[in-house]
C-alpha cells in the first residue's frame, strides 16, 4: 500500500533536516523549522545561510505527480523561498520529468538535484529506503497492463470499469486495484464513473520506466536470409503450424511504416519459444542470431495485435515499448513509431 500522506509528512519531517544538511555540508542540528502560512508547501526549512526551504511532500514521483506539483511551487518561489518537492523515492521517469520543468527534489534516500540559491547538488544511486518494507504491486505488472494497454487503445474514450474487465479477461477486483494505483500516480481523469487517461503520453511514460523486455522469454535462433524476406518466411511458417504470433521491434516498424533496415527479427510467439523453435526446424544460439523467439510473460501482448504489410504485428503500443529495449536503429525506430502513430487526441468531455 501506499504510505498514508500524514504518515510520509511524519517521516519527511524526520529524515529531511539531516537529509538537507549533509547535502549542504552543514550540521544537522544547524536546520530548524519555520512557521509557515503559505499552503502550498508542507513545512519550511531554514538553513545557516538563511535560506528557506519550501518543501511539498508527495507520496508519488510518477511524472504525472510531478508535473501536477511543479507549479504550484514555482508560484511559491515568487516568494523568499527554495522549492523543493520531497519524494519517498525518485524513479528516473519522475526525475526526467522534474529536470524538464525546473523542479529542485530531495527524496527520503537522500538522492537529490538540485539549482537554485546558488546551491548545486546531484546526488544518485542511493537504494530505496522501503524496501524492506515491501513496496506496492506495480499497474504495469504483466497482467495489471493489460488495464493500461485498454486505455492506450482508445485514449478518448470514457471507459466504465465493467468496460475494462471485459476488454482485459481480469476479473473486477484486479482491474479495480489497477485502477486505484493508476489514480494514486494521477494518470486518470473521471467523469462520474467513468475514466480515461489524463495525459497519454504520460502514461506510456510511466509504463514505459518499469517495462522490461528481458521479463519475457527471449529464445535466439538463427533462420536462412535477414530482414523483411526472413520475418516474411519466419511468419508463413509459423502460420503453417497454426500458431498464434505477433512481429515486434524492427520487423513491425518497418511493417508499420518502412522504417529501418534490420537484421534482428523479434516475434512474440504463444507457447514455449524453444519448441515452437524445434517445429521451425531454426538452430539454436545466440552468436550471430538473427531470431528472438519471445514467449510472453501475459498473453496481454497480443492484444490489438494486426496485419501491415502482409505481417501479423503486436499493437503499436507494444512495438514501442519493445523497440527502447532492442539493439541496431530501434531507438530512432521507437520515435519514429510514437511521433507518427502513436498521437493521441481527447476528444470533447
Amino acid at each position: 500500500m501506499q504510505i498514508p500522506q500524514r504518515i510520509l509528512e511524519s517521516e519527511a519531517r524526520q529524515r529531511l533536516p539531516a537529509l538537507l544538511a549533509d547535502l549542504l555540508g552543514e550540521p544537522a542540528s544547524s536546520l530548524r523549522f519555520e512557521p509557515s502560512a503559505d499552503e502550498r508547501v508542507d513545512f519550511v526549512l531554514l538553513d545557516t545561510a538563511k535560506r528557506r526551504w519550501l518543501c511539498e511532500v508527495k507520496g508519488s514521483s510518477g511524472p504525472a505527480q510531478i508535473a501536477s506539483v511543479a507549479e504550484r511551487l514555482r508560484d511559491a518561489a515568487n516568494s523568499d523561498g527554495i522549492p523543493v518537492v520531497v519524494v519517498p523515492f525518485m524513479t528516473p521517469a519522475g526525475a526526467s520529468a522534474a529536470a524538464r520543468l525546473g523542479l529542485n527534489w530531495i527524496d527520503l534516500a537522500g538522492n537529490a538535484r538540485i539549482r537554485a540559491g546558488g546551491v548545486r547538488v546531484v546526488v544518485e544511486g542511493r537504494p530505496d529506503w522501503r524496501s524492506s518494507r515491501g513496496r506496492p504491486s506495480s499497474p504495469f505488472a504483466p497482467r495489471s497492463a493489460r488495464v493500461t494497454r485498454a486505455l492506450l487503445s482508445d485514449a478518448s474514450r470514457w471507459w466504465r470499469q465493467r468496460d475494462l474487465v471485459a476488454a482485459t479477461g481480469l476479473n473486477d477486483g484486479s482491474v479495480s486495484r489497477v485502477v486505484r494505483r493508476l489514480d494514486q500516480e494521477l494518470l486518470l481523469e473521471r467523469r462520474g464513473r467513468e475514466l480515461r487517461p489524463r495525459d497519454p503520453d504520460a502514461l506510456l511514460d510511466a509504463w514505459a520506466q518499469d517495462y522490461r523486455f528481458t521479463a519475457h522469454d527471449v529464445v535466439p535462433a538463427h533462420v536462412s536470409g535477414s530482414g523483411i524476406e526472413a520475418a516474411r518466411e519466419l511468419g508463413t511458417r509459423l502460420g503453417a503450424l497454426g500458431l498464434r504470433y505477433a512481429f515486434t521491434g524492427l520487423p513491425a516498424a518497418w511493417a508499420i511504416d518502412q522504417f529501418a533496415s534490420f537484421r534482428l527479427a523479434s516475434v512474440y510467439v504463444d507457447g514455449d519459444a524453444r519448441e515452437t523453435m524445434d517445429r521451425l526446424e531454426l538452430r539454436p544460439g545466440e552468436r550471430g542470431a538473427n531470431v528472438q523467439l519471445v514467449c510472453p510473460n501475459d498473453d496481454g501482448v497480443f492484444d490489438g495485435a494486426g496485419e501491415h504489410d502482409a505481417l501479423s504485428c503486436a499493437s503499436a503500443v507494444q512495438v514501442y515499448l519493445d523497440l527502447l529495449h532492442l539493439p541496431e536503429r530501434a531507438a530512432e525506430a521507437a520515435e519514429h513509431l510514437r511521433s507518427h502513430h502513436l498521437r493521441w487526441q481527447h476528444a470533447a468531455a
